[in-house]
């Protein structure tokens, strides 16, 4: 099993408790656990088979849940789990997946009008019969049948990319064992940092593919986590991974294997353009090279493959066929080492699982200049924020630490503050002024109307004091919906305010996609990639927030934090 798999199962278990009427701590310490292994960099099955005393590291993972662990790694179930489950009806776990449901009111509809199942919930909310129940209503009737409409929207079985790369990079460290294996990397949607992937895209160089493909198949398909072979040839296989995720393998000539790389990236839209401007010349391409009648002219390198067809080279990134082919010049993309400073992240004084040293100890190890430590305002009641009262005992915190590691980093004092439903924010404009990063986000009123959602967050936008619009839909992939209002406006408003739009690199979050970024770009925005880390070994998570900047096509030159404090970061207000 994997971590989104522990993690699942750990969540189910508290669910199921809770329903049941099992004390908070207990219900809690499962939930605690799901969302903790969930958001681990690493993968939990490597750290079972190589370093299981490292289980006793993680927050929030006692003995009880790390005998679970190495349980469901080792055998793929968990004794505990299996007989809450018994007798349990399933359907009440899938209602728990939609928006604003949470299992008091799947128990209340369970005892009440034995409803089971999302179909069953969605009959009895139709003919007006969950409003006639104790604290519901005609009101919270409609929201429960527009979470079931954003359920079947919105929801997929499209992994997340960083459960996706995680498992595509443990499949080709096992493939590189095979002494056949020459060259080797992953392709498709995962190449193009697309924020889902519905299945994994492996190539494989070598000299001679009909001698040695049959020995790579074989041992492809011999890999402990598959759990069926879809198809298996000389060169060509295809397998499901315990999990669900596809994955295909292609063995290819070396000398074709820039031209199979870029095939298979695509995206199909690209492909069927280069195909188009090939055949205009006279040539012809696929994934055995670029051809000039029955003579190969390009295709070992992605790069010769453009290079033949006078284009410069571009970005798998950006190749959607939006624009990309009609650029005078192509940009010079951010990359993950541009980046100085991570300006949202989290400490134990909100809901991180880190103390503040902790985290700037492992910013030094990442080779940052800076960071911002932005915990949550008290309104969070969820993420136990702070008040006054605590954030100015976390800046005293910070003062001392910034003495300790002065030449080694600076710590910043931020906050992410929530925006209230009036567009005011949850901290006075007397402590804002004396933050030197302020992030508003929008955790709560999700529902409002668009143009009630846009007058709220440009009335926060429009606080002197406010520097970054958190996550700015509010979407989580696969789960949640992003919010409704006018993105021009609010992109127009941060603009004129000097309001810097946040790419979060939380791999359930992405926010903003690419499509908001380019229109931002155009309109002169400025950006900041963070972490949004809530732990040290998230803070790689800003990985997958530089993907979603390139698919925007962003320079270097459009991310704040590319940028040294010593005289670029005055939009910040630090004190230097």
């Amino acid at each position: 099993m994997d971590n989104k798999q522990i993690a699942k199962v750990f969540q189910e278990m508290g669910d199921i408790l809770e329903i049941k009427g099992e004390g908070f701590f207990r219900v809690n310490a499962y939930r605690k656990g799901a969302l903790t292994v969930e958001n681990l960099a690493h993968d939990l099955r490597t750290v079972v088979e190589k370093e299981p005393e490292t289980l006793d590291d993680i927050p929030g993972i006692g003995q009880a849940l790390r005998d679970k662990i190495i349980e469901l790694v080792k055998t793929g179930k968990c004794e505990a789990h299996e007989k809450l489950k018994k007798d349990f009806p399933k359907g009440l776990l899938e209602m728990l997946s939609l928006r604003g449901l949470g299992p008091k009111k799947v128990k209340l509809f369970y005892e009440s009008l034995e409803i089971e199942t999302i179909e069953q919930l969605k009959e009895a909310a139709e003919k007006g019969k969950l409003r006639e129940l104790p604290k519901m209503g005609e009101k919270s009737e409609q929201e429960i049948l527009k979470a079931i409409d954003e359920h079947s929207k919105f929801s997929s079985d499209r992994s997340l990319i960083h459960d996706a790369l995680r498992q595509a990079e443990r499949y080709i460290a096992y493939m590189k064992t095979c002494r056949e294996v020459d060259m080797i990397q992953y392709a498709g949607s995962l190449r193009r940092m697309q924020e889902t992937i519905g299945d994994v895209d492996i190539l494989v160089g070598v000299d001679d593919p009909k001698e040695v493909g049959p020995k790579i198949m074989k041992h492809f398909t011999a890999y402990d986590e598959v759990i069926n072979v879809i198809a298996e040839g000389d060169t060509k296989s295809s397998v499901i991974l315990n999990g669900g995720l596809q994955t295909d393998l292609r063995v290819v000539e070396k000398g074709s294997f820039g031209a199979a790389l870029h095939y298979f990236t695509g995206s199909k839209e690209h492909n069927i353009r280069v195909r188009d401007m090939a055949k205009k010349r006279g040539l012809k391409v696929n994934e055995y090279g670029l051809f000039k009648g029955d003579k190969k002219i390009a295709g070992e390198t992605e790069e010769s493959i453009f290079e033949a067809l006078d284009l410069p080279f571009i970005e798998p990134e950006m190749r959607r066929n939006d624009g990309e082919f009609e650029l005078e010049k192509q940009p010079k993309l951010v990359k993950t080492s541009d980046l100085k400073g991570d300006l949202h992240c989290h400490s134990i004084y909100s809901d991180g699982h880190r103390t503040i040293e902790e985290m700037a100890e492992a910013f030094i190890k990442q080779g940052y200049e800076y960071f911002a430590i932005t915990d949550h305002s008290a309104s969070m009641g969820i993420t136990e924020g702070m008040d006054e009262k605590k954030i100015k005992k976390q800046w005293k915190e910070i003062d001392k630490l910034n003495e300790k590691f002065k030449g080694k980093i600076r710590i910043l004092k931020g906050a992410e503050v929530d925006i209230f439903r009036d567009g005011s924010l949850d901290f006075s404009d007397k402590i804002l002024a004396e933050l030197d990063v302020v992030i508003a986000s929008a955790h709560m009123h999700a529902r409002l109307s668009a143009e009630e959602q846009t007058a709220r967050l440009i009335k926060a936008i429009q606080n002197p004091h406010v520097n970054i619009l958190g996550h700015p839909t509010g979407r989580l992939i696969n789960r949640r919906a992003e919010m409704e209002f006018d993105m021009e406006a609010v992109i127009s408003a941060c603009v004129k305010n000097d309001v810097a739009l946040e790419i979060n690199a939380s791999p359930m979050r992405l926010d903003l996609a690419e499509k908001y970024i380019r229109i931002a770009k155009e309109e002169g925005a400025k950006f900041v990639v963070d972490s949004d880390s809530h732990d040290t070994d998230q803070i790689p998570f800003i990985f997958f927030g530089v993907g979603m900047a390139r698919r925007g096509w962003l320079t270097k030159n459009d991310v704040l934090n590319t940028k040294s404090l010593t005289s670029d970061l005055t939009l910040f207000g630090c004190k230097l």
